[in-house]
């Protein structure tokens, strides 16, 4: 006998927010923000606008394509305004992300897939 238990996981800090951004892609049925900048939680928790606006999570699912910017540190970029704004605006099934990668040899054996088409 096999029990399934469903289990909801966000990783948290400036690594885990990629788990949030691309959970609808991987078939995650939610993911959250908070209401205001100011009132989070933990460190790194989009706010409920960034990830409608910023972020286009409405659109995100199976098919989008991932892009993003690695490094460390990487939260300064403003990669994401710049690249998400403009698959909005021309219609493209993408996403541009910050990051975190402290060994970049490990971080291209997991990411190296071709819904990661570029970093």
């Amino acid at each position: 006998l096999v029990l399934q238990i469903p289990v909801i996981g966000y990783v948290m800090g400036e690594k885990g927010l990629i788990s949030r951004l691309l959970c609808p892609k991987f078939g995650g049925y939610f993911t959250y923000g908070i209401l205001e900048a100011n009132k989070q939680s933990a460190p790194w928790e989009p706010t409920l606008r960034d990830l409608l606006d910023l972020y286009n999570i409405r659109w995100v699912g199976p098919d989008t394509q991932v892009f993003g910017v690695i490094g460390n540190p990487i939260g300064h970029s403003k990669g994401p305004i710049v690249y998400n704004t403009t698959f909005k605006h021309v219609g493209y099934n993408g996403i541009y992300v910050h990051l975190l990668v402290d060994d970049l040899a490990v971080f291209l054996n997991t990411f190296a897939a071709p819904d990661f088409p570029a970093f």
